[in-house]
């Protein structure tokens, strides 16, 4: 009965890779490509720094201070401005003591920032104007971005495939076979959007959007011939 068995098993795993696929020749070849859009959005993030000898009086001085921005903001970009806290935080300050002493709590810190959205670029420098002249005394920066990134990001891809496709002619034309079925695809996107660095209060500086690039790679493993 064993040498039965023994064939049966045989017969059979050669039935099952005979059930397996021949997978055809193929090359592979990567497409670049890259779109830049001018920004129709803005990020500006303005803060406020203030301190007190309690952590109420150093809130409630950000407070109010805020409030008064806040307000201001709302009377130039209308009652839907966007805008939005993105970071508050308190942190006691110590003093600098001589070497061998502790250091002590002297005061608090409190710190207020906030982001105003514009899709209206053209109010970039006047939105910072009117923070600074109502009390914020940081500019954390300005940010460039799309509102749909889409399209440009469709447009760079399709881009990325011809390229890609036309490595592949290439390569088989070398090589003196020719191109079929694309077998696989895979892409990638990477976004680069403008950004500039803190402002000074006062500042006047007129500001650059500069370009949204979209860069885009297709891979396409394409099967080939004689």
């Amino acid at each position: 009965m064993k040498p039965t068995h023994l064939i049966f098993a045989v017969a059979f795993t050669a039935v099952s890779w005979a059930q397996l696929p021949v997978r055809p020749a193929s090359i592979t070849a990567v497409g670049t490509a890259a779109v830049s859009v001018a920004p129709d959005l803005a990020r500006v993030d303005v803060g406020v720094f203030t301190q007190g000898v309690t952590a109420q009086d150093a809130s409630a001085a950000n407070a109010t201070q805020a409030t008064t921005i806040i307000t201001a903001l709302q009377d130039l970009l209308g009652a839907g401005a966007n805008i939005k806290t993105i970071n508050y935080s308190l942190s006691p300050v110590y003093n600098n003591p001589p070497p061998g002493q502790n250091a002590s709590i002297i005061g608090y810190s409190v710190s207020n920032t906030v982001e105003i959205t514009l899709t209206d670029l053209s109010k970039i420098g006047r939105t910072i104007d009117t923070a600074i002249q109502s009390g914020a005394n940081r500019v954390q920066g300005i940010s460039f971005d799309l509102q749909d990134r889409n399209p440009p990001t469709a447009q760079a891809l399709k881009t990325a495939a011809i390229n890609a496709r036309a490595q592949a002619d290439a390569i088989a034309a070398g090589l003196n076979v020719h191109t079929g079925a694309v077998l696989h695809a895979s892409e990638g996107v990477n976004t680069s959007t403008p950004v500039v660095g803190g402002m000074a209060a006062g500042s006047t500086t007129p500001v650059q959007t500069g370009l949204v690039v979209i860069q885009a790679s297709v891979t396409l493993e394409v099967a080939i011939t004689p």
